[in-house]
């Protein structure tokens, strides 16, 4: 339940949220237990589902179906390579706060990033349904998310939070690209 909760404040009062978060002490093992592998398990699920059942929708597998043993086994590679990705990326926010005039601190940065990731992994829910992946775009409200909690979570001064916003944005995309290659390359997708 306490899941639940901490969703529901991120997504509809987040300022407030952060303030509770900054308050609660962060262990990176109860980030991983309470929120990650729960979380970070819907955008490879919700995808292969929504293509095993439905098909893909677009692109080079337009119509086609993914075997279900390789495909399920692309998803469990894809979710488990994503579980230390996200401790990296929270590592690499956490050397960067210095620069931006912010405090390091390894777990309070995971806390960052996994709490921001939040809208994006709920977003992820919309590929179980086809035509309906456009809805990926709320995903970006983990921008503001970000935003929002990196003065509390880091100590970053507001007047650096734009750019240190924008260099983790680049951190984050670059990260997902890399993770998608290996994904692909290790798993590539195989069709019915």
């Amino acid at each position: 339940m306490k899941l639940v909760q901490r969703v529901k404040g991120i997504l509809f009062d987040t300022d407030a949220e952060w303030a509770r978060i900054e308050q609660e002490g962060v262990s990176v093992p109860a980030l991983y237990r309470e929120h990650i592998l729960y979380l970070a398990a819907i955008p490879p699920f919700a995808t292969f589902l929504g293509a095993w059942l439905f098909g893909y929708s677009g692109g080079v597998f337009a119509g086609a179906h993914p075997a279900f043993a390789p495909g399920l086994a692309r998803a469990a590679l894809q979710y488990g390579l994503s579980l230390p990705l996200l401790y990296l990326v929270g590592f690499v926010i956490s050397s960067l706060a210095p620069h931006f005039d912010g405090e390091s601190d390894d777990a309070r940065a995971l806390a960052l990033a996994v709490y921001s990731y939040t809208p994006a992994w709920l977003a992820e829910a919309s590929g179980l349904i086809p035509g309906m992946r456009w809805l990926d775009i709320f995903g970006f409200y983990g921008v503001y998310v970000f935003y929002l909690g990196l003065p509390r979570m880091l100590k970053c001064p507001k007047d650096h939070a734009d750019i240190f916003t924008l260099v983790v944005l680049t951190l984050t995309v670059a990260a997902a690209a890399g993770h998608a290659f290996v994904v692909h390359w290790l798993a590539p997708i195989t069709t019915q």
